[in-house]
């Protein structure tokens, strides 16, 4: 389906990681759900663009120094995938698979950041938001 560019996703969350934290005043914990509920379509649609959502989302959220919970307990699996669906541009790939570098540095970094805990529902309405399915 391909609903979004590499480019316009991570350009999008960049975006929405500033004006939720900085105009809001959302945490990051609270950016990130609400950026994977906002996206869902564009995030369940393949395996690369969920990937990416997750480490794009990564990213940004330690440049504030925390990740949360419920990003950070499913990272690690995303940070292994190296194959993706046939339709998916090498470009975009390579472009991932150096931010999936960049992610596995800041992650090893554990003096750096704090994982920000969240309670069991707003964990249980992400793991439902990860399971729709596109039409």
């Amino acid at each position: 389906m391909n609903l979004a560019s590499y480019e316009s996703i991570k350009s999008s969350i960049v975006l929405d990681f500033e004006e939720y934290i900085e105009e809001e005043g959302l945490n990051v914990a609270q950016v990130s759900a609400k950026i994977l509920e906002e996206d869902w379509r564009i995030v369940n649609d393949s395996l690369f663009t969920k990937t990416l959502y997750f480490v794009s989302i990564a990213i940004e959220s330690l440049k504030y120094k925390e990740i949360a919970d419920f990003i950070y307990s499913k990272l690690n699996s995303y940070l292994e995938y190296t194959k993706f669906e046939e339709h998916i541009d090498k470009n975009d790939i390579e472009m991932l698979t150096r931010d999936t570098q960049i992610c596995k540095k800041l992650i090893d970094d554990k003096g750096e950041y704090k994982i920000r805990e969240t309670s069991d529902s707003a964990e249980s309405r992400v793991e439902y938001i990860l399971g729709l399915k596109v039409d």
